[in-house]
């Protein structure tokens, strides 16, 4: 039988000089649309942004304020986030089949106060524990609380206006405001 009927293969030389070789090991590649170069069928491909995350909503969070309305009790005190004391959970995104997905869940205990701007200037204190930030929550719904507590220290009889623009409103509803801007801003970073 003659060699070549054999299927006898000759070596060949390979090009040492950086030119085409299918054979040299190729980098993987940025991230192209949300997913690595080697994810071209777009499976599950996920990244942590807890980091950011956590520094990002703190930072939203510090800004949340609410002015009390005229007619209120107490027109033009402000109460404010001066601290978030706890900040756990993590976030990240991904992406699956080429679609964008955002996955975040924290719990987080914020400390307030209210500066009343009566004849005396009086100091209310407090905190309050959100325990469920998360993507089940749809932007605008609202965020639940508890532990909302108030220092002993604050003035005696400022409970139901604390109730009104602290617990149930006002304050609450700028911190959800701050919440769900934060939301966006994730989702429009990733």
């Amino acid at each position: 039988m003659p060699k070549s009927s054999l299927g006898i293969l000759h070596p060949k030389k390979l090009d040492s000089s950086g030119g085409s070789n299918d054979c040299a090991p190729k980098p993987i590649g940025a991230v192209s649309g949300g997913t690595s170069v080697w994810n071209k069928a777009g499976t599950w491909e996920e990244r942590d942004v807890t980091p950011w995350a956590i520094e990002t909503l703190t930072a939203s969070l510090l800004s949340a304020e609410y002015v009390l309305p005229p007619g209120s009790p107490s027109p033009g005190a402000i109460a404010s986030v001066s601290k978030v004391s706890k900040l756990e959970g993590n976030a990240s995104h991904a992406s699956v089949r080429s679609k964008k997905k955002y996955i975040y869940e924290f719990a987080l205990t914020l400390e307030w106060d209210l500066t009343l701007g009566d004849a005396v200037t009086q100091k209310c204190t407090g905190e309050v524990t959100f325990p469920d930030i998360d993507g089940t929550v749809e932007l605008g719904e609202g965020y639940d609380i508890v532990n909302y507590k108030v220092d002993a220290s604050t003035p005696v009889g400022t409970g139901p206006l604390l109730q009104r623009f602290v617990r149930d409103g006002g304050l609450r509803e700028s911190v959800h405001k701050a919440i769900d801007d934060w939301v966006r801003l994730f989702r429009a970073t990733y």
